[in-house]
């Protein structure tokens, strides 16, 4: 039995002075100041603007009164819409070709008609005149009607660009 018990004593004693030792640099590493700890990642900290005549040049200056009255003032929006399609007689005979035009509205309370050689024609210049003057494709509404047989299809583009200063 004396045998036993002085080999668990050799088995332990090892045992507890790994366990001392990491205690002791566990609390070591915990006593470390602050100040000393160095940033981790890409970015060490933020960028610092510096008010004029400390540093800043003018453009830096004009830049950073700029960009503040952006962030102050909310972008205003104008739009449109793209809603449906006419047909337009040209000339005064029954036999005269029918010309179809994609009708634009500018909201609140205007339209313009945009004509092509068919349908598909008429929306696609519709398109293009709207994004040559700024405007961009936000949403798209599609109804189908089914009734007695009969279907009936309508297709909206709505559009918005930034609001011209007036």
């Amino acid at each position: 039995m004396r045998f036993k018990s002085h080999t668990h004593r050799a088995l332990v004693a090892p045992l507890l002075a790994c366990c001392a030792l990491f205690l002791f640099s566990a609390v070591a590493h915990s006593q470390q100041p602050e100040g000393q700890r160095r940033p981790r990642g890409a970015v060490a900290g933020p960028t610092i603007k510096l008010p004029r005549g400390e540093g800043a040049s003018a453009e830096q200056t004009a830049g950073a009164k700029e960009e503040a009255a952006r962030v102050a003032a909310p972008q205003k929006w104008e739009y449109c819409a793209i809603t449906g399609i006419v047909w337009h007689q040209k000339g005064f005979s029954l036999s005269a070709p029918q010309v179809p035009a994609a009708v634009v509205r500018y909201f609140p309370s205007t339209v313009e008609e945009v004509e092509g050689v068919n349908e598909e024609d008429a929306i696609a210049n519709a398109f293009a005149k709207l994004g040559e003057d700024g405007w961009e494709l936000t949403g798209i509404k599609s109804d189908i009607s089914l009734t007695d047989g009969n279907g009936k299809s309508s297709t909206t583009y709505f559009f918005k660009r930034p609001k011209r200063s007036e």
